[in-house]
């Protein structure tokens, strides 16, 4: 599993489980074979060297930001969705420095490429690694976009920033459509 978040959770669960008795074996078992909980981070598939995920539970801008911190490799984002009108500011300034192509989709879609694009860090600084924002309006335009401008050896997120009312039931159907294009390519 990826992710620090991810980490500090297998250390809580192992330091209650070790207080309920549970011995050390069966803690190493479950922390070393457990790959994650549906929509969290969750590797949908590797395709010509590019392995995309599905982190759809990241409906606000925070939780993007684990999912961003996660990853060393160059990043092709897919955000957007409805805004629940939190502040965007650390969430630009991260993507600026992590993300190599933005993806902005449905309503919040325009605001954050706008935010990304106003990012005080990158105004600050000459050394980042976003190179592009491209606005579509769904998130099928989004995994086709992605597809094209994805390179072998990095990752596509899905993590949105937004709640998936926009277009989506809940989190879960939007990472569950994201999951179909994805292995429909």
């Amino acid at each position: 599993m990826r992710g620090r978040h991810n980490l500090l959770n297998v250390l809580a669960a192992s330091a209650l489980a070790g207080l309920a008795g549970v011995p050390v074996e069966a803690m190493r078992q479950v922390a070393t074979t457990f790959t994650g909980v549906e929509h969290r981070l969750e590797l949908v598939r590797e395709l010509n060297g590019v392995r995309w995920y599905d982190d759809s539970i990241a409906t606000a801008p925070e939780r993007s930001l684990a999912a961003l911190r996660s990853f060393e490799e160059p990043i092709v984002l897919l955000a957007g969705g409805r805004d629940k009108k939190l502040p965007w500011g650390e969430f630009a300034d991260e993507t600026v420095r992590r993300v190599r192509q933005l993806i902005a989709f449905g309503e919040a879609g325009p605001m954050i490429a706008r935010v990304v694009q106003n990012s005080q860090f990158a105004i600050r600084n000459s050394q980042f690694r976003l190179e592009g924002v491209t606005r579509v309006g769904t998130l099928e335009e989004a995994v086709a976009v992605a597809a094209r401008l994805a390179r072998p050896a990095e990752v596509v997120l899905l993590s949105p920033g937004g709640t998936s009312f926009d277009a989506f039931r809940d989190f879960a159907e939007r990472g569950d459509r994201f999951k179909e294009l994805v292995l429909g390519l």
